[in-house]
């Protein structure tokens, strides 16, 4: 079993996360994002699981400003299930997800698809818009331009982004966005 911690900085909002990745035969992170956004407080916490091969099968999130919020969603058989059983089928083709205020969900996708040097994919994601609690698929792209440093794309916004990740596939850059405090990457 291994066991990580990690520290990022929010600079688009001023928020800062505490991370927490725990990795046997599958993967369970919990995160804790405190700060302002949108010039509001917020605290956020979440829970993901991921299996082995870090396709996401359960997410948790609840959020705090003046009420608290929650969702949840599971993955079992390829079809995401919420908290009361319903399944949501416009979901079939989300196998990552994204939580908007997290640099920590570029990971799953990162690690899940493993590309090589130069290799481009394009992916649907289940998509956490915070803090209006919005869900939906939102289409991705992924390309790696370099050992640790990977192009992330919005194909629905159209925001592009050049990641800088460790040896585990955890931001430690994110220009403008996020930039890790603990542990310093080298």
């Amino acid at each position: 079993m291994t066991s990580k911690q990690i520290i990022w900085k929010g600079i688009y909002y001023n928020t800062l996360e505490y991370l927490h990745l725990q990795s046997d035969n599958a993967h369970h992170i919990r995160g804790y994002i405190t700060g302002l956004v949108n010039d509001l407080p917020l605290h956020v916490n979440y829970h993901i699981t991921a299996n082995a091969d870090w396709e996401t099968t359960a997410v948790l999130i609840r959020a705090h400003d003046h009420i608290q919020k929650e969702l949840q969603f599971t993955r079992q058989d390829g079809k995401w299930y919420d908290k009361l059983g319903t399944i949501h089928e416009i979901f079939d083709p989300c196998i990552d997800i994204d939580i908007s205020i997290t640099p920590f969900t570029n990971t799953l996708a990162v690690n899940r698809l493993a590309l090589v040097e130069g290799e481009s994919q394009e992916i649907t994601v289940l998509y956490f818009d915070l803090p209006a609690m919005d869900v939906k698929p939102v289409k991705q792209r992924y390309t790696r331009l370099g050992e640790k440093l990977y192009r992330y794309e919005s194909l629905w916004s159209g925001f592009k982004a050049d990641l800088e990740v460790d040896e585990d596939g955890l931001v430690c850059d994110y220009p403008g966005i996020w930039q890790r405090q603990w542990p310093v990457s080298n």
